[in-house]
């Protein structure tokens, strides 16, 4: 008898660990703390989009959510230490498009592959941009923008806040679409290149919303367009490119979690399941419009055919306008 429930013990054992591990990868998710990966530094605009959605995870998952900035490389130190992370969950990505649509296009090589590293969870927020120019500049509208423009060829400069940074690619994109030929001035960093502009040194400047709304309810900075799907609710006054009739100017600007290729279907559907109840929430939700940027609900395969797009539009804009390829 005694031998018998022994046997029958043992023949159970496989069929029980199966179903904890089967619960540990589903629905008992997270059974241990997360680690959301920054592959910038503190303060940036991805740390503004994910320490408040790690606090919401925290909360709804009872389980510890750390942020752990590594920033070098351009981001491509923390999306390499991601794509090479145990696919179990615990370890993921948020980063913006620079690690996933600019550098996969502009850099000759990179220690991840964009796509088939990564497994896509979800968009969580756009960073749109706004073209704003210095009040010296006799323009109020981008059709007035754009003939004073072809008018001094060469003549009017716009700052970015580096070569190959978003802020730079939509200057180029916004030249490549209206035939204009624009100065292009890199500074280090998106301040400096605010400053000068502010101080008239140069003409124009494709900015964020929140970097820029604060210099034009100040009437130092006159924003001409957002270029964003809908007017920013922190400069509502301020209508779209799209409305002036400039379409195709909305460059890929988000902020997205990812995790690593291989990761469980099961894994992936309850964190994205958690993200988009999170992300739902009002106060989280307001919390990011009051930041300028613009909540999504876009989420897994949806963001991942979103990504290769973008991809695409930079690789046409990067020959279309002979950008170096570093």
């Amino acid at each position: 008898m005694q031998r018998r429930t022994v046997a029958t013990l043992l023949a159970a054992l496989p069929l029980s660990g199966w179903a904890q591990s089967s619960s540990a990868t589903s629905g008992s998710f997270p059974t241990r703390p997360v680690k959301l990966i920054n592959p910038f530094a503190p303060g940036s605009p991805v740390d503004v989009v994910a320490r408040p959605l790690a606090q919401k995870l925290q909360e709804a998952w009872g389980q510890g959510v750390v942020i752990d900035n590594r920033a070098g490389a351009g981001g491509a130190l923390g999306a390499e230490l991601v794509a090479h992370a145990p696919p179990d969950g615990y370890t993921l990505l948020v980063t913006s498009a620079s690690t996933h649509v600019i550098a996969p296009v502009l850099r000759a090589s990179l220690p991840y592959d964009a796509i088939k590293d990564f497994a896509p969870i979800a968009l969580v927020a756009h960073g749109p941009t706004a073209i704003v120019v210095h009040p010296s500049v006799p323009a109020r509208t981008l059709a007035e923008f754009v003939q004073y423009a072809r008018a001094n060829p060469g003549k009017i400069a716009y700052a970015s806040s580096g070569p190959g940074t978003i802020l730079h690619l939509n200057g180029e994109l916004f030249a490549a679409r209206n035939n204009l030929q624009l100065l292009h001035v890199p500074y280090k960093g998106a301040v400096p290149a605010s400053t000068d502009l502010l101080a008239g040194q140069v003409q124009a400047m494709f900015d964020s919303i929140a970097n820029a709304a604060p210099q034009v309810k100040a009437g130092k900075l006159r924003a001409l367009a957002v270029l964003t799907p809908a007017r920013s609710p922190l400069m509502p006054e301020v209508p779209t490119a799209a409305e002036q009739g400039f379409d195709g100017l909305e460059f890929p600007a988000w902020i997205g979690l990812f995790a690593p290729a291989r990761t469980p279907p099961a894994v992936l559907t309850q964190i994205t399941k958690t993200v988009r109840e999170v992300t739902a929430q009002p106060d989280l939700r307001e919390r990011y419009v009051q930041a300028g940027l613009l909540p999504s609900d876009v989420s897994g395969s949806d963001f991942g055919r979103l990504v290769a797009a973008n991809q695409k539009t930079v690789a046409d804009l990067v020959r279309t306008a002979r950008i170096e390829v570093q």
